[in-house]
Formats: C-alpha cells, structure tokens, sequence
C-alpha cells in the first residue's frame, strides 16, 4: 500500500510529496532535505500493523493537508524496507509510477528470494525486539556470573536441546546468541557450510594450541578481546539495523539491475552511518589476523608462513605492528577461511573519512572524496547504498570471523581437559512432536536437524 503525506518546510516554504510505501516495520526512519533550501526534513513514521493508522514526526517541516491531486514543488518516495527513487520535481512521480516494492519484486528474480529476505526481516525484527536479553546473557558471560548466565539461558533457549552440564556447552549456548540472533538471518550460507568451522577442529593440535596461545598473549588479540570486539558490534548493528534495511534487501536482488543514479534510500544519510561504516573497518582489520594465520596453517603448516603479499607481512608480529589499511590487503579468494568471508571494502574512502577529506551531497547520494591527500585536485565519488552494502559487507565477514573464534575458543577449552559429553536427547514422552531430518534443529542453531543434533 502506498500513502501520500504533504509537508511544508518551515524554511523556504516549499511543499513535498511524500509516497509511503508502507511496510512491515513498526516504525522506522524517514532521511530527506529540502529540495529547494536543503534543510534536513528528517523525520520519522510510525505505522500501526495491528490496528490500521499512520503516524510522521518531521523536523522543519509541518504536515499539511491537500488532496492527491495537488501538484507539490516536489516528490519523494520512501520505504522502510526498499530502495526509492531520488527525489523529483512535483510533476515527475504520476499515480501510475511503479512502487518500490514493485520494483524490488521484479528485480528479485523469484519468490524464493522474496520469502528469503522476510524471513530475514522477521529474524532481525526479533533480534531487536530481544536484543536486551541476548545483552544480558553476552555479559554475564564475560563477567563469569554463571549462576546468573544460565538462568538467561534457560529463558532463551529449550533445555533439552543446549545443556549447560560443562563449560563446552555453555559456551555453545552462548554461541547460539550470534547464530540465532544474527548469522542466521545475515549470513545464513555459513549455517549450511558446518565443515567450515568443523575443519578448523581438525588443524594441527600442536600448532592450533601455539596460535591460541600467541593470541592471549597480546593485548587487544586474545580470544576474549576479539570476542568482546565482535559483542560490542552486534549492539551496534541492532541500533543502526534501521537504517540499512534497504541496502540490505539488494542482497536478494541483481545488483545490475539497479541504477544508483536514480535510486538511493530514505531511510538514512551518510551521517547516520559514518560511525558504522568506521566502527566495522577497524574491527575487521584487527580480526582478520584469525583467517589469515588459519589458511597459513592450513595451507603452509606454520602460522607465520604468509602467503606473498604487498605489503611484506610475513608474521603475526609483522600483522600487528602495521597499520589496519595494510592488513587488508592480505584479502584473497584462493584461501579457504579467507575466501569465505567474502567482504566488500573502500580502503580509500576510508582514509578519506580519516583525513576529513569528504563531503556529502544530499540530494545525489553522493559521498565525494579525496583518495590521495597529496594530490587533493583527484577526487573519487561513492553512493551513500554503496557505502552501506560495504558496511554490511564487513559486518557479514566479521559474523563469519565469529564462527572460526568460537573454533578457537572450543580448542582452548579442550586443551585445558574440558571433555565433550555425549549429548543427551529428550525422551518421546519429553518431545511431544517428531523432528524430521529437514527441519530446523529445536536448538537454535539455525542449522536444519540432520546436519546438527540429528547428525549426533
């Protein structure tokens, strides 16, 4: 359904159309200036699923009325949950002009992607609904309380499926706050590659045990330290999450299918998520040290044996020492555990930002940037949903980084004698239903049942 909303800017007078392509939010943001004066309109819609009705808060702006056929100064589609048309001229966007969800349907390919992309918005819709309680069992947990930790856990999470008899269990139960909550909805093809995590079980003990060890010894690099990096994340994605759901649905379509220059979003600005964008970078340069030194062992058997690159780091030492923008570019696609994150960058832009050498032109999109300081008269041009498909891109590797952490951090319980304990299903009388082989595992995993609790 889409719903026409006039507003008058407070400033220059003009007054812009807006068509609602209402969604499946709740509420979500609205980001739009003036076309005439430029003064941000950003606002805010609040949209009532249960009970029909509709809500707009605006800045500068005052809502007017005016019938449809009211010919405004200016239009601007918007959309919680898909790409718009940039605004146009008042008589640009007729009734007859296809709708964003429309478009997103054509593009799509299927029904399949469709119904893949809602389950991922319902999926993060409760993430962000139970965000506080995955919070709580992610901080007990990193202050030990385990009294505490496996109460949270119980509320969360069925007892038959994830025990907390030892320290190996509870922290799969821990693990099912990423899996559940946020790997299975952004990266659901991790879920259904196990052997990628599982490999890394099967690494040389000897020289897995090092690695582990190399990491708790440096500051900033221990598995608890990365883990706390990835956890502060996940916080950070639930409050920027709004904002970068249209990007986000250009994963289920074909990317040569959309024209930047005409389409953006209305759901954000650069500023809303520069902070993000930054925030992601930096916490993927530090955690890529864990792919890298793996396929070093995997590929070469010995964790310093870097594969050539141009920036000469040829040990963890030498990964530490040197700045974030040159760990990057050990980022390959011939390496298995490298490979598989699959991440998206802009170190340019990035430096940019850095510098302070960027400017933002709102009505195009446009993030405009120098990506050489010494030569300030070359200047490089991004759109605000290419930066967010970057943001996301690394957020998604850093998710998938989460998998071969909490690798890591099984083997380090198992070097300190933790026993794996035989796993302890529900009787029939217990399990009022039948599990099939394809359904999802009652766990949480997100993993269908033969290939997790079934297999074992």
């Amino acid at each position: 359904m889409v719903h026409n909303e006039f507003i008058k800017c407070e400033v220059c007078g003009r007054v812009t159309r807006i068509r609602l392509q209402v969604g499946w939010f709740d509420e979500h943001p609205i980001a739009i200036t003036c076309g005439k004066c430029g003064i941000s309109l950003k606002g805010k819609v609040f949209i009532g699923q249960d009970e029909p009705g509709l809500k707009f808060e605006f800045e500068n702006a005052e809502r007017i009325f005016a019938s449809p056929t009211t010919l405004p100064d200016y239009v601007v589609e918007c959309s919680g949950e898909f790409t718009t048309v940039k605004m146009c001229d008042g008589w640009v966007l007729q009734e007859d002009f296809i709708t964003p969800f429309i478009r997103f349907q054509k593009r799509m390919g299927g029904f399949d992607n469709y119904e893949k992309f809602g389950n991922s918005m319902a999926s993060l819709k409760r993430t962000v609904s139970i965000w506080p309680q995955y919070k709580r069992i992610l901080q007990l947990n990193k202050t030990g309380n385990q009294e505490y930790l496996l109460r949270e856990i119980k509320k969360l999470f069925p007892e038959d499926f994830i025990s907390c008899r030892n320290e190996l269990e509870i922290l799969r139960a821990v693990r099912m706050v990423e899996v559940q909550g946020f790997l299975a909805p952004l990266k659901p093809g991790i879920i259904s590659l196990p052997e990628i995590g599982s490999s890394i079980l099967k690494l040389n003990k000897e020289k897995m045990d090092s690695l582990i060890e190399y990491f708790n010894s440096h500051d900033g690099y221990s598995l608890s330290q990365m883990q706390e990096q990835i956890n502060t994340l996940l916080g950070e994605f639930v409050e920027i999450f709004p904002y970068l759901v249209p990007a986000f649905s250009l994963q289920f379509c074909d990317d040569r299918n959309i024209d930047f220059n005409v389409e953006g979003t209305t759901t954000s600005t650069y500023d809303d998520v520069k902070q993000f964008y930054l925030d992601v970078y930096e916490t993927l340069g530090n955690l890529l040290i864990i792919p890298a030194a793996l396929d070093n062992i995997r590929n070469r058997g010995d964790v310093n044996s870097f594969k050539s690159n141009d920036v000469s780091i040829d040990s963890l030492d030498k990964f530490i020492r040197v700045p974030k923008a040159k760990r990057f570019h050990l980022y390959n696609t011939d390496e298995i555990y490298m490979r598989t994150i699959d991440v998206k960058y802009n170190q340019k832009l990035r430096n940019a930002i850095g510098h302070n050498d960027v400017e933002y032109d709102t009505p195009t999109q446009d993030i405009i940037y120098i990506p050489d300081p010494k030569k300030r008269e070359k200047k490089q041009s991004e759109f605000l949903l290419e930066f967010e498909i970057e943001a996301l891109s690394m957020f998604q590797a850093i998710l998938v980084i989460s998998e071969y952490l909490y690798r890591l951090r099984e083997l380090e319980l198992l070097a300190k004698g933790v026993v794996p304990l035989p796993v302890d299903f529900p009787t029939k009388e217990r399990r009022k239903e039948k599990i099939y082989p394809n359904e999802k595992c009652p766990c949480g995993s997100g993993l269908k049942y033969k290939k997790c609790h079934g297999r074992l």
